[in-house]
């Protein structure tokens, strides 16, 4: 019986899904302690994957939550670990995980990732990782934010238990694998550690490198507005369950942020954030001070409005 699943998405992306296939069967780890399954939503490389012995499974939803519950009911792992289609592990990546499951009470494990551009030479990067060369180190994008799956690990357990919201999440899955440990009182372990190269591309979903303007704006809307709507399930959840008053507040604030931040951006105001919603923010997230000067837009002109919709905009396409 493994110890660990590890769950490789890919929705329409080919290109780079072999190479994450191989970074995860080529790990330190033994074979025998781990298994994986790729859930993805076209029939190309079956043949391959069997071969490898990897376990596949078809799913077509427009929910990324959905294609994981789908993809869960074939895992026999206690440890669920996941992998985006063109991200890549270091080979070390499951033998860490598995030391820091030892620790019986840990729910969620997530991990430092440092990013790279697609032409670069992998090996080359986990070779400066394996050396722990603190220049190559210094120049790179690292961060341990909870916003990357390819760096989460959880608890089957805790994932079973959110399965009815988990089917609801149709972006930004990773910030609710963090939001489910929360919710279920799980330990928590944020590791420096960098165990994933996470690759910056022209399709990343993050990237939302869309044709004009008005396609981001309205992808970013539908991002930000389905994750307000789950956070307030979820803040009702912790209510009824009785979950303590940190963890409401913390998912309080970041919903009163997905409210503003479409508030900002939507021409008839799909959820209109008022003055109220504005305090509550800056009560609760005080310490943020650049999240609080953007939620001021709310009160500013629409043109200013736009003015820094677009910095946004131009902002992410250089990046992408």
């Amino acid at each position: 019986m493994p110890f660990i699943s590890v769950i490789i998405t890919a929705h329409n992306r080919r290109e780079f899904l072999l190479e994450a296939v191989n970074s995860a069967l080529n790990q330190t780890l033994p074979k025998d302690e781990y298994e994986i399954i790729v859930v993805k939503n076209f029939s190309e490389y079956d043949d391959i994957l069997k071969n490898l012995g990897v376990k596949t499974v078809f799913s077509n939803e427009e929910n990324q939550g959905a294609d994981i519950v789908n993809a869960l009911s074939y895992t026999e792992g206690k440890v669920i670990c996941f992998l985006d289609d063109d991200d890549i592990w270091v080979p070390w990546k499951l033998e860490k995980v598995k030391e820091a499951f030892k620790e019986e009470s840990l729910g969620y494990y997530h991990h430092a990732l440092l990013a790279f551009r697609q032409g670069e030479n992998i090996s080359e990067l986990i070779d400066k990782l394996k050396e722990n060369n603190k220049e190559f180190i210094r120049n790179r994008f690292i961060d341990l934010s909870p916003v990357n799956s390819s760096s989460t690990c959880i608890k089957k357990d805790t994932l079973i238990k959110c399965i009815s919201q988990l089917k609801k999440v149709r972006y930004f899955i990773d910030n609710f694998y963090y939001y489910f440990a929360l919710l279920k009182n799980c330990k928590i372990k944020f590791d420096p550690v960098i165990l994933t190269l996470y690759r910056q591309h022209y399709n990343n979903s993050t990237a939302l490198k869309e044709k004009s303007f008005q396609d981001w704006v309205e992808k970013k809307i539908t991002f930000y507005s389905n994750r307000y709507e789950l956070l307030l399930e979820l803040i009702s959840s912790c209510k009824s369950e009785g979950i303590r008053g940190t963890v409401v507040k913390a998912l309080l604030a970041q919903a009163l942020s997905d409210k503003i931040t479409v508030t900002r951006l939507s021409k008839d105001g799909l959820y209109k954030a008022n003055f109220s919603d504005y305090l509550k923010y800056v009560s609760l997230d005080y310490k943020n001070l650049r999240g609080i000067l953007l939620a001021s837009l709310i009160f500013m002109p629409k043109f200013i409005q736009l003015y820094v919709a677009r910095k946004w905009y131009e902002k992410e396409q250089k990046a992408s």
